[in-house]
């Protein structure tokens, strides 16, 4: 389970960027059958009237589809299911076994949150709404999806699962490559915007002692881990954030044996479950085409 991020995982908001093709891309359609398990996804009616319009936008953004077209090219042992859902009130997104069914559970309060947090406008970083919306979107979207293929693979994860599972979206978002990639990570870092620019110039923070027993980190360090994985993936796009001074050097230092240590971890344990030309096709997809008749844009602000 990951607790929400500030102005975090749009999945209904995703989609508004996807041409109208990628989501009946034969290429990432075509091999399903020669896979054990598939993405299964269904959108609970809302049990608060006030999400009701939430879960409107979420089905005409045909939002779980576009998760199904983005994790295709993983091959799955059994099958997985994504879920939009109520949660009582609280804003969050979670991996589970559901009566031992692999289950990614979106709540709609979650969704109608981030919407409620998105940048009006570009922010002084140069961060756009819709690079806001797709890069938390998407980190989000990974991070669960990284905790169940650490479940259905099985696999070892030394130290905290949350921190694996940042990593894991963190390189997700990465392989897309060049500047789709930086503007996929600066628009995942908007979720740490506020903490982050708070305490920018304080030379001391203080925060309660009970802030440090989490299973997840604090927003800071997630801030700060998520930036220094992507210099170290490529320090000339990244380049910005330690111009900016939004890493210190001392740890941009060590980013590139930081990335270099999760690129093995990563080829090592999750790419022979991955089908490679499946894989060149979903990073090919372009995020930031301007939405289609189907997917309208008052999910920006």
């Amino acid at each position: 389970m990951r607790t929400p991020l500030r102005g975090s995982s749009t999945i209904a908001l995703s989609l508004a960027v996807l041409t109208a093709g990628a989501l009946t891309m034969p290429s990432a359609q075509a091999d399903e059958s020669q896979k054990k398990g598939t993405i299964q996804i269904s959108y609970e009616t809302p049990k608060d009237s006030s999400l009701q319009r939430t879960y409107e936008l979420v089905r005409q953004a045909n939002a779980l589809e576009m998760l199904r077209l983005v994790f295709v090219s993983f091959r799955l042992p059994e099958d997985l299911y994504i879920k939009a859902v109520s949660c009582d009130g609280i804003p969050n997104a979670y991996f589970f076994r559901e009566d031992d069914k692999p289950t990614i559970r979106i709540c709609y309060e979650y969704l109608k949150s981030v919407r409620d947090m998105l940048p009006r406008e570009t922010t002084p970083e140069g961060i756009t709404p819709r690079e806001a919306l797709m890069g938390q979107f998407l980190f989000t979207a990974a991070h669960e999806f990284g905790h169940a293929v650490f479940d259905l693979y099985n696999l070892p994860v030394l130290g905290r699962q949350e921190d694996a599972a940042d990593e894991f979206a963190t390189y997700f978002l990465l392989q897309f490559g060049g500047e789709r990639a930086h503007r996929l990570i600066r628009g995942a870092a908007y979720a740490y915007y506020d903490y982050v620019q708070k305490n920018k110039d304080k030379p001391k923070v203080t925060l309660p002692i009970a802030a440090f027993s989490s299973d997840h980190g604090t927003p800071e360090q997630r801030f700060y881990n998520l930036v220094c994985i992507a210099y170290g993936a490529d320090p000339k796009v990244f380049a910005i954030v330690v111009e900016k001074g939004f890493l210190p050097e001392t740890r941009a230092k060590v980013c590139k044996y930081e990335y270099s240590n999760l690129k093995y971890a990563i080829k090592t344990l999750v790419s022979p479950h991955v089908d490679e030309k499946l894989a060149e096709t979903v990073m090919a997809i372009s995020w930031f085409t301007p939405p289609d008749a189907r997917a309208p844009d008052n999910w920006l602000p």
